[in-house]
C-alpha cells in the first residue's frame, strides 16, 4: 500500500509542477527572469570599470543586454575562453578579453574593475573555489555572481555541470577572499530551477546609504520545509 500511495503522489506532483510551468507568469517561475529583477534593482548603484566574465554575448536570456543594466558605467568588457563554441569572439560589439578562471589572473588585471559580474557560470568549472577566487582577484570592490542551487544536471559538449552549491558556501567564499556580503535572495519557489543572487563589496560601508543588506539563506523552502537558525549561520560563517 505504500509503495502505490508513493508512486501516486510522485505521479501528482510531476502532475502539478508540468501543470503549473505551462500556466503560471513565467516572470514568477523562470529563473533567469528572478535573476534579472534583481540585477536591474541594483545595478545602477554600481559605477566604473564593470566585467561581465564568460559572458558570451552578454544576453540577458529575455532579449535584452546586461550592459544596459549598469548604466552607470564608464567602460563594460566581456571576457570568454578561447577555444569554445560560446567562447571568445561572441561578443561583438563590445571590448572583448580573454579569460580562464581556471588560470591564475594575470598581474595586470587584478583588481582593475570596480564590478565583477558573474552569471551561471561557476557550476560549470569543476574547481569551482579556484574560480570564484579568481572572480574576487579581478575586483577591487564588487562582485555579482547568480549560480543555479537547485536545478537539473546541464551541459554541452564544451563544458560539464558539477556544483550546486548553498547560500552559506557562497557567502563563506566571498568572506575568505576579503568581501562582505550584502545581498543573497533565492527565487524560492518549487516548480522551475533555483537560483542564487548575490553581491559582496570590499568596501560595504560605501553602500549603507544606497540599499539595505539582504541576506536570506533560504532554499527550497517550498520544496523541503526550512530548518535554518540565523544565529548558528552567523557563527558558522565566522568560524
Amino acid at each position: 500500500m505504500n509503495s502505490i500511495l508513493f508512486h501516486i503522489m510522485i505521479a501528482c506532483h510531476r502532475l502539478v509542477k508540468g501543470v503549473a510551468n505551462r500556466i503560471l507568469d513565467k516572470n514568477y517561475i523562470r529563473p533567469r527572469n528572478f535573476s534579472n529583477v534583481m540585477l536591474r534593482k541594483y545595478a545602477p548603484h554600481f559605477a566604473g570599470n564593470i566585467i561581465n566574465v564568460s559572458g558570451w554575448k552578454d544576453e540577458d536570456g529575455v532579449g535584452g543586454w546586461y550592459r544596459d543594466y549598469f548604466i552607470n558605467t564608464m567602460n563594460y568588457t566581456v571576457s570568454n575562453v578561447g577555444g569554445q563554441k560560446k567562447g571568445l569572439g561572441s561578443a561583438v560589439g563590445y571590448d572583448e578579453i580573454e579569460l580562464d578562471l581556471l588560470q591564475s589572473i594575470p598581474g595586470n588585471l587584478k583588481g582593475s574593475f570596480d564590478v565583477v559580474f558573474n552569471h551561471t557560470t561557476l557550476e560549470h568549472v569543476y574547481d569551482f573555489k579556484s574560480a570564484f577566487k579568481s572572480l574576487c582577484d579581478l575586483s577591487k570592490d564588487v562582485v555579482i555572481v547568480v549560480v543555479p542551487v537547485m536545478q537539473q544536471i546541464h551541459h554541452t559538449e564544451d563544458f560539464g555541470d558539477y556544483w550546486r552549491p548553498t547560500t552559506m558556501a557562497i557567502a563563506k567564499m566571498f568572506l575568505e577572499n576579503g568581501l562582505e556580503p550584502l545581498v543573497i535572495k533565492c527565487n524560492d519557489q518549487p516548480f522551475a530551477p533555483i537560483y542564487c543572487f548575490a553581491i559582496a563589496s570590499r568596501n560595504s560601508d560605501k553602500y549603507k546609504n544606497k540599499f539595505e543588506k539582504d541576506i536570506d539563506f533560504e532554499i527550497g523552502r517550498y520544496n523541503y520545509g526550512s530548518s535554518l537558525k540565523e544565529e548558528h549561520i552567523r557563527d558558522l560563517l565566522n568560524k
